[in-house]
């Protein structure tokens, strides 16, 4: 009798020795954004309004003070603002990223790319990186003609023309 408690004592010691499962894991998660039925709406909700292009790279970050959830930051330059002014050191934070080996997707949301072109509506705060309005309406892609695309079917039809009438 002994023996085999003492034999499932051990098997329970090894079992907690165990090295951890270092398989990436998948979090998912939705969040609530609003969403802008109109050009005109989408610019007065926003703090800047601005071109911008990413640098090369990106950084997650793990859940701060200021911002309760993983994010990835990029670092953007900010050419033609159409509202606001943009700050001498632009980041740009999207909710999501690869963390600790654990992958956190924010459904509904299209990423950022590293050295890509956009046009961005943005919330800015002083102690934390600017936010997206939503994660698709307000972001979008533009070419080097000016040409400006939604990210997915949320986004609305404008151009960079409507754009600046919108602007004092």
């Amino acid at each position: 009798m002994k023996v085999a408690l003492v034999a499932v004592l051990l098997l329970a010691l090894a079992g907690c020795a165990a090295k951890p499962d270092m398989r990436a894991r998948t979090v998912r998660y939705q969040a609530d954004y609003p969403q802008y039925q109109t050009l005109e709406t989408l610019f007065a909700a926003a703090d800047l309004v601005a071109e911008v292009r990413l640098g090369a790279g990106s950084e997650v970050r793990g859940p701060t003070q200021t911002v309760p959830n993983v994010h990835t930051v990029f670092a953007a330059t900010a050419g033609r603002t159409y509202k606001g002014t943009a700050p001498a050191r632009l980041e740009i934070k999207q909710g999501g990223g690869r963390y600790k080996g654990t992958d956190h997707i924010q459904a509904g949301s299209v990423s950022l790319r590293p050295e890509g072109h956009y046009l961005v509506f943005l919330e800015v705060y002083d102690d934390a990186p600017a936010s997206l309005l939503n994660p698709t309406q307000g972001q979008y892609r533009l070419d080097e003609a000016g040409t400006v695309t939604p990210v997915d079917a949320a986004g609305l039809r404008f151009t960079l023309a409507d754009l600046g009438r919108l602007t004092p």
